[in-house]
């Protein structure tokens, strides 16, 4: 009897065990359950627009502090580790930091201005075609009114597309700007350009930028001949027949500039390849460069005489004394760093 009374008692107890386990499981249950309810009100599995935004906020700054960090566009640097959120979003590419310098150019059909984007990649480039089937005075081409004009009227020369440049992008200017002929290199085509390969390429690559600053202007050419000392003398006596931008220099040089002063001698090294910075092209207004444009729109000057006068006007118009020839070897040095000439006879 004894011991079937202390069975039942183990029985009881083992039953009152097992229910207050049972209790004990489906509270903490319930309290699991609130949990991760709460959570799921308080944030739902799917991300709003704004939240993916920050997200892409954090990215893109991310990479372009490590860029700034690095010296490299932020399209270069990629980040190494993602949360799971960004790698289920697509995230908008921060676009190339273009380069602070620029080319200009006008180019005919003929020309092969490729070697631009392929040789010169660390340099944006704005090259013009010029339109030669239609005649100039009857074109409606003008970057005077159209900013985004890439094409341009057969009249000026190099100076047409020069001063368009300057026109449509006076506010938005890179730091440095070179203005070029469409040529690459070679003789005989590429004559006057200053090194032994008679390359634009050499010659861009090898510019000292710090002196473009500095000075806001330097002809590409340091070879003084054809252009200095004397090349322009307005009012030569006797006046030579064949030299006819002499013979316009006085009227230009009043229709541009607005004065008499014409020098008695204008004189650089020739032939319309220079680089000026930002800042000196910005010391003129952009409406006297729109009066240049419209001038040289609208003379009746033939086209070898006009570009001719900007030629030899483009290092006045940019801040130096109307007779710019340097000398030869302070010339590299300056310009390209080639120094040994210049330390060599200077020392």
């Amino acid at each position: 009897m004894t011991r079937s009374r202390r069975r039942i008692e183990f029985l009881v107890l083992v039953a009152m065990f097992m229910l207050g386990a049972w209790f004990l499981f489906n509270a903490h249950l319930n309290d699991v359950q609130s949990a991760v309810e709460t959570g799921i009100a308080r944030r739902p599995w799917r991300y709003g627009a704004t939240e993916v935004k920050e997200q892409q906020k954090i990215l893109e700054q991310k990479i372009v502090h490590g860029s700034t960090k690095e010296g490299t566009s932020p399209a270069s640097t990629t980040p190494q580790h993602t949360s799971a959120l960004m790698r289920n979003t697509v995230v908008a590419t921060p676009s190339p930091l273009l380069p602070d310098r620029v080319v200009v150019m006008a180019k005919l059909p003929t020309d092969d201005t490729s070697w631009v984007q392929t040789d010169l990649q660390d340099w944006q480039s704005a090259i013009y075609d010029i339109d030669t089937e239609t005649p100039h005075s009857t074109s409606t081409l003008d970057p005077l009114t159209n900013g985004t004009l890439r094409t341009l009227r057969n009249k000026g020369m190099e100076a047409n597309a020069y001063l368009a440049y300057i026109v449509q992008n006076y506010n938005n200017l890179p730091s440095t700007i070179a203005f070029l002929h469409p040529h690459k290199e070679g003789y005989p085509i590429a004559w006057h350009t200053d090194n032994e390969e008679h390359s634009n390429v050499v010659s861009l690559k090898t510019l000292n930028l710090n002196f473009i600053q500095s000075n806001g202007y330097a002809n590409l050419r340091c070879n003084p001949e054809p252009g200095c000392p004397n090349e322009v003398m307005p009012f030569r006596d006797p006046p030579e027949d064949h030299r006819t931008i002499e013979a316009a220099m006085p009227d230009a040089w009043r229709d541009l500039f607005n004065n008499t002063n014409v020098p008695q001698v204008l004189a650089t090294p020739c032939c319309a390849q220079f680089a000026v910075s930002r800042d000196q092209v910005q010391k003129r207004s952009l409406e006297e460069y729109k009066k240049y444009y419209t001038w040289l729109m609208e003379t009746p000057l033939k086209d070898e005489t006009s570009g001719r006068v900007f030629e030899y006007l483009w290092h006045v118009l940019f801040g130096q004394d109307p007779v710019y020839c340097p000398a030869l070897e302070r010339c590299y040095c300056d310009v390209y760093n080639t120094c040994e000439g210049y330390y060599r006879y200077n020392t």
